[in-house]
Order: structure tokens, then C-alpha cells, then sequence
């Protein structure tokens, strides 16, 4: 007889219920079919995205597992408390409960800190002769050799438009000052051996594939060597990165050739003063245009991301790098307010400052105001994010950044961004969200 084990993905609140997404999500998460892959026979595996299909909490389970971000931990302590109502034991893991040890505790019968390589199947050990312990902390940063395939066809195969997810490193050098990657992952790259990464990409479905590395082509050795070896898939994908690919012409050339059609950048400000502040000087102002400019002439598309509250912003800040993504031509851009997420020095900076308004943790999602902001009230920063929304997805702003002579994804680009100026109300309708 197998054990059942059952692996969930929380939902936020304002995705549940009457306000629960129809259609199809753009990606799933990587964690949970990574989990799969390292549990072994005496288990029969399923995973349950809460964003897209209800948690049966009645459905017959030995044992289950949730994986926890920050602003989705309120929903996972939710299901955590039906399950267990239910004696069934739970673990969770993630970032938030590696961070936030004591207070996940409080919800979980085991709580896996970390990486879980090395020590999942001491946990599953433990499960089958019933000696769990409280916690469990990873083995350190794992070794990326031979890792075994995520299991993705575990994963609902019409809630997204592609469940064509891989990761080729871990880690980030950067290291920036609200980021919490550096703290989970590690101040560095890892990588998997380049050969292992073509062949997982070769076996994946002929969809598009989304990189799930933090910063794909950090390492440009690396990335060279990769693109190169990958380019005979003919593979069509995307990824995060930074603008620093334009400084390389051989570098954004194979990214193009090996199938490269969006790169998501962190863009963040519009103000040195305000990059230099969060470690992220690498990030040059007055570079931006030239270097977009250069990633688009290579057919790459760009999806931008800015961060509204940093301590140089006042009230212009919206109005201004609205105006800049616009003439920069940005194929897509997401706003996010600024949010000091456990684990960061940020964080702990604000906390120590007697900056943070509350630890609820459902509002840290980038969409409310946690904390105190320096030049703004906590009223504008929340009207500003959802004024530059509005404007950036306009219907002149949409034409004047899609309808460009390079745009070698027109049809794409335009979609996503009509898709995201019917969305407007719901945006807001989030912002406002109590």
C-alpha cells in the first residue's frame, strides 16, 4: 500500500471565492513538482494548485505539504488547520516558513527550512515510522548534479498556458537590499551541468518554457555555453535578467538565436540615488534606453518592473517612470510598491525603525502599503501605483510602445497589454482589498 501524499500551492484571498480567477494562469510554480521528484515510491503523489481548482480538504490523504510565500502564509495556515481538524499531519516549507520558523510552527506539525534536498527523504523516513519532528533545516546549499526532473505532469494541464517550467542555477550575486533570494539560495550561482539542462529542455512540450533562475545569464560564461548547446532545440523561452545583456553583443546574439523571445527585468527606479540605496547600482539610469533599445533590436521583448515607496520617491515618481517606461517603448511593465518581506534587510532595517505598520502578512503582497514611507504619505503611494497602472495601460500609451518598427512579437505584445487595460478595475479592486 502507498502512503498519499498531497502537495499545495496556496491561493491569496483575493483570488478565493467569488473573486476566484476563471481562465487559464500564465505559469505554475516549480517548488511543488520539484517536491514530487524527490519523494519516493512509497508515496503516490498529487498536487493541488489553490489559484485554480479547490482544495478538497475531505479528499482521502496521509500526509500533506504546502509551500509558503510571505503574502500567501494567512491561506496557508488556513488549509493547514482544516487538514489537521482532520488528523492528517502537515509540513510546510518554503520561504516564509524558513524565515519565520516559530510563528509557521505554530501551524504545522513539521516545517522543512530551506533547501529540501538532502533532507526530504529523512523527512518522509521519519512520516512512515511516526517520529517527525518539529523541523527540519536543509543540508546547506545542495549540489545541482543530477537532480531529478520536477514532475510536471502533475500539474492541472489546462489551468496555465504553459507548465513548461526549468531551472538551470540558483542563486544571485547581487544581492539586493529587499530581495530574499541571496538569503534562501545563497550569495552566489550554482548551476546544473549544461547537458542535463539541454536534455530537460528537449524532453519538455513544444510550448513556450519559462527559465525559473533568478538571473538566467548572471554568468555569462555559463549562459554562452548554454544558449550554444541549446540552440539546435529550436525551444521557444523566456526569463528573468538584468539590462547587463546589452553590454554584450555576443551574449544577447545567442540568447536571441537559442530561442530567447521575453527577458523579465528589474528595472525598479528611475533614480540612482534610489538603486544605490537598494544595492543595485549595476542598474545604470542613464544606460536604460540604449541598452532596451539594443535588447529589442535583437527580437528579445522586454516585460519591465518598477518598485513606488523607496525613500527618494515623492510624488512625481509615478507620473515620471510612467513617462520613461512609455518612451522607452517597454513592451510590458508590472509596479509593484515596495515590501520588506521577512528575511531581507530590509525588513529588519523598518522593523528596527519602528517603520512597519502591521505584519499582515496577506497585504505583502506589493500591492499595499506596509510600512511608513519617507517623502510620501502612505495615501499616495497606493493611489500613485494604481495611477501608473492606468496610465502606462492606456490605449495611447499601449499604441505608442507596441506599434514600433522592431516588434517582432506584435501580435503577443498586444494581446498581453489589451488583456491588462480590461484588467484595470480588478487592479484597483485589489489595491483597495481589505
Amino acid at each position: 500500500m502507498k502512503y498519499k501524499l498531497t502537495l499545495i500551492y496556496p491561493a491569496h484571498k483575493k483570488n478565493l471565492g467569488a473573486n476566484r480567477r476563471t481562465g487559464k494562469r500564465p505559469i505554475p510554480q516549480l517548488s511543488l513538482p520539484t517536491i514530487a521528484a524527490l519523494t519516493d515510491d512509497r508515496f503516490e503523489v498529487a498536487i493541488v494548485d489553490d489559484n485554480i481548482e479547490d482544495v478538497d480538504f475531505n479528499a482521502p490523504t496521509d500526509l500533506v505539504g504546502i509551500t509558503t510565500m510571505t503574502t500567501l502564509a494567512p491561506r496557508a495556515y488556513e488549509i493547514a488547520g482544516e487538514f489537521r481538524k482532520r488528523g492528517v499531519p502537515v509540513i510546510l516549507g518554503g520561504i516564509h516558513a524558513s524565515m519565520m520558523l516559530e510563528e509557521a510552527s505554530q501551524h504545522a506539525d513539521s516545517v522543512v527550512m530551506g533547501e529540501a534536498e538532502g533532507i526530504w527523504p529523512a523527512v518522509l523516513d521519519d512520516f512512515i515510522n511516526h517520529r517527525l519532528k518539529k523541523s527540519y533545516k536543509g543540508t546547506g546549499l545542495h549540489n545541482l548534479e543530477g537532480l531529478p526532473r520536477p514532475k510536471l505532469d502533475l500539474l492541472k494541464k489546462d489551468g496555465y498556458f504553459s507548465n513548461n517550467l526549468i531551472m538551470a542555477s540558483r542563486g544571485c550575486p547581487h544581492d539586493c537590499h529587499y530581495c530574499s533570494v541571496t538569503t534562501f539560495w545563497g550569495k552566489g550561482f550554482r548551476y546544473r551541468p549544461i547537458r542535463e539542462v539541454a536534455l530537460e529542455l528537449r524532453s519538455l512540450e513544444d510550448k513556450p518554457v519559462f527559465f525559473a533562475d533568478d538571473n538566467l545569464y548572471g554568468n555569462k560564461v555559463y549562459a554562452k555555453k548554454l544558449f550554444k548547446e541549446i540552440i539546435p532545440l529550436r525551444k521557444k523561452w523566456s526569463c528573468q535578467g538584468d539590462s547587463l545583456i546589452a553590454n554584450d553583443p555576443e551574449l544577447l546574439r545567442l540568447a536571441a538565436e537559442s530561442g530567447c523571445q521575453w527577458i523579465f527585468i528589474g528595472i525598479e527606479s528611475i533614480s540612482q540615488k534610489n538603486l544605490a540605496q537598494m544595492r543595485k547600482s549595476f542598474n545604470k539610469v542613464e544606460k536604460y534606453r540604449e541598452s532596451f533599445k539594443k535588447i529589442q533590436d535583437a527580437g528579445i521583448s522586454i516585460f519591465g518592473s518598477f518598485i513606488f515607496g523607496l525613500d527618494e520617491d515623492d510624488e512625481r515618481v509615478f507620473r515620471d517612470t510612467v513617462n520613461f517606461a512609455i518612451e522607452a517603448k517597454l513592451d510590458a511593465a508590472n509596479f509593484y510598491i515596495l515590501t520588506p518581506l521577512p528575511g531581507t534587510r530590509l525588513f529588519q532595517e523598518m522593523k528596527d525603525a519602528g517603520r512597519l505598520l502591521h505584519t499582515e502578512w496577506d497585504k505583502y503582497d506589493a500591492n499595499h502599503v506596509v510600512f511608513k514611507p519617507a517623502k510620501l504619505s502612505e495615501e499616495a503611494l497606493l493611489e500613485g501605483l494604481i495611477s501608473a497602472y492606468n496610465h502606462f495601460y492606456s490605449l495611447p500609451s499601449i499604441a505608442k510602445r507596441i506599434l514600433r518598427t522592431n516588434n517582432k512579437r506584435f501580435a503577443q505584445s498586444m494581446a498581453l497589454n489589451v488583456g491588462r487595460f480590461l484588467r484595470r478595475k480588478r487592479f484597483e479592486k485589489t489595491c483597495r482589498m481589505q
